[in-house]
């Protein structure tokens, strides 16, 4: 090797010395941590004791549920997996037929039991819930009671 070549050789492997650990060290620091199967909504609650409206369709199961203090709540049982998996549930008043003025309940994912609770302000005569795929931006279906 000639002197130019050597020089050269040194500075590279010195720079090498550097970056494999930084590199190392990088590469290490940004490793996601594992993600917890979680379900998009709050902690499952009791059901309330009393049922107040029942709906029952082909996938799934509406209940309306109250308890003596007068708090409600919804009730919503998959019987199935949801062939669309972002849906979200929103109420209007059953006069309304869009869900531009609805109000968002939350989310659901897979097949289960899932409990929403309802505000009282936001509590109608006869509420109606749409399943909404907001992906898609569509109305999957609705429940009205």
């Amino acid at each position: 090797m000639i002197r130019p070549l050597r020089k050269r050789h040194l500075q590279i492997w010195s720079a090498l010395l550097l970056l494999i650990p930084t590199g190392i060290v990088t590469a290490w620091l940004s490793i996601k941590k594992p993600v917890y199967n979680n379900v998009s909504q709050p902690t499952s609650e009791q059901a309330l004791p009393k049922i107040i409206l029942s709906v029952e369709k082909e996938n799934y199961l509406v209940r309306l549920r109250s308890n003596d203090s007068g708090a409600r709540q919804l009730e919503w049982i998959n019987k199935n997996v949801l062939s669309v998996p972002s849906a979200v549930i929103y109420k209007t008043a059953a006069a309304h037929k869009g869900i531009e003025s609805a109000e968002l309940i939350g989310r659901i994912e897979a097949k289960g039991t899932y409990y929403f609770p309802l505000q009282k302000d936001s509590i109608n005569e006869k509420p109606k819930f749409f399943l909404y795929d907001f992906i898609h931006e569509k109305i999957i279906d609705s429940v009205k009671f």
